[in-house]
């Protein structure tokens, strides 16, 4: 081998290392995805059903909230999109389709609903905290803030069933 490329052979190894030590730095500050750990969709399915509480609908504007109200449920379709962890704390990402109904004076009233994806924040196996996307202009903005690439490119509100939801509150409230 003549000097010439000892030096190109030279050179091209020690850019090979440096590469390769960036990589492993740059990994170590990035999340990981986590295998195993799907008691914790549950635990965020959980969550969002708990904090699902009755709004009495009143007919009239002027009309006083009737609070005689039965059988509310809270009826959800989840779509994992992956789970990761960071340094100790886990992220769960969901795409949630959550929607709940009561029953008020014999008549099946729609509470609420919201279809939306979900980044929750989970550090000694408790939920701490969870990001959704702003409102309006700044929505797309505020996607590329919460999640991470590969995770962004399975958003879609395909993800979910309405008809899945719309079947399960049928078959509950069939005795109306």
């Amino acid at each position: 081998m003549n000097k010439k490329m000892l030096i190109i052979v030279t050179i091209t190894i020690i850019l090979v290392i440096i590469l390769g030590i960036i990589i492993v730095l740059n990994n170590k500050s990035k999340e990981i995805e986590v295998k195993g750990k799907e008691e914790l969709y549950a635990k965020v399915e959980e969550y969002l059903i708990s904090k699902e509480q009755p709004h009495y609908f009143v007919e009239e504007k002027n009309a006083k909230p009737n609070y005689n109200i039965s059988d509310f449920q809270v009826f959800t379709d989840i779509a994992r999109l992956g789970i990761k962890e960071k340094d100790d704390e886990t992220y769960v990402y969901i795409w949630a389709l959550v929607e709940s109904y009561y029953v008020q004076d014999g008549k099946l009233i729609q509470n609420s609903g919201y279809s939306i994806p979900h980044k929750f924040v989970i550090k000694d196996n408790e939920i701490i905290d969870y990001k959704i996307p702003r409102d309006g202009s700044e929505y797309l903005e505020s996607i590329k803030e919460i999640f991470p690439l590969d995770i962004r490119n399975k958003l879609n509100v395909d993800l979910v069933d309405g008809n899945k939801i719309d079947n399960q509150v049928k078959e509950h409230y069939s005795y109306l």
